[in-house]
Order: C-alpha cells, then sequence, then structure tokens
C-alpha cells in the first residue's frame, strides 16, 4: 500500500530505489542491487523492509487444514487423484474416507474395489489438508 492505496505493478517495473530493503518473492534486484523490479504482475506488499509482490493469478498453494475442492482426475490402488488447481497433485486416501453410513471399520479389499461406487473420475468432493508428501502431492 502506497498512501492507503493499492501499488498495482507489471513484469519489468521498478518498485523501489532506495537502500535498506530485502528482496521479496516475485521481485528482483536491478542495476547492482540499487533498484528493486517487479517479475509478475501483482500488489506490492510491504512487511518492515521485505518488498514482495503477490500476483493477480496464481495456483493454490496448500497449507494443513485448508479445506479444497477438488476434482477426481484418477482413480488408483486405493487412492484417489485430484485436481484442486495446485502446484501439487491431491491424494485421498481410501483409509481417509468416511463409508457410507458412517460405519468405523477397517477397510477391506472389496471396499477397494468399489471405490468408483463412492467417488469415479470428474466428481467433485470437499476435503482437508491434512499434510504433504514431498514436492508433488498434497
Amino acid at each position: 500500500l502506497v498512501g492507503g492505496k493499492m501499488e498495482l505493478v507489471t513484469p519489468g517495473q521498478k518498485i523501489q530505489s532506495e537502500a535498506g530493503f530485502l528482496r521479496g518473492h516475485g521481485t528482483y534486484v536491478k542495476d547492482g542491487g540499487e533498484t528493486l523490479v517487479a517479475s509478475v504482475a501483482g500488489v506490492v506488499q510491504r512487511v518492515n523492509k521485505l518488498v514482495s509482490v503477490i500476483p493477480v493469478k496464481s495456483r493454490y498453494i496448500g497449507q494443513v487444514g485448508d479445506v479444497v475442492v477438488g476434482r477426481v482426475v484418477e482413480v488408483g490402488q486405493k487412492r484417489w487423484s485430484l485436481d484442486v488447481n495446485s502446484t501439487q497433485t491431491a491424494v485421498l486416501m481410501l483409509s481417509s474416507v468416511h463409508l457410507p453410513g458412517g460405519v468405523q471399520r477397517r477397510r477391506t479389499y472389496e471396499d477397494a474395489l468399489n471405490m468408483r461406487q463412492l467417488y469415479c473420475e470428474g466428481d467433485l468432493m470437499s476435503a482437508e489438508v491434512h499434510q504433504f508428501f514431498g514436492v508433488s502431492l498434497v
């Protein structure tokens, strides 16, 4: 915010030329470290000396505890792969799904065979993010 207004920048636009700033996401330094320039189109965010540009349009970056809506893209062995408009593929394990009728029991081989009766390709579902598996799975 500059003077109480949002500062919208485009790639290559100079953000700041005074000394004493820290380069954040969406920025790069030019002219020997004296000028801070936007690398993406977005809104400038300043937190103390840290200057970042928050992109206007970006993909979802998940965090534990988020509730996401995803579309089933693949039914695998004891899991569903979901597109949650993220940089990572989301996976829902059969063991994490509440069975019809609220039954609390161990998942059986028959449950794995009947996974498409619960969710099939193209279905939408809502789920909570519990953890991240490496760099490619939510």
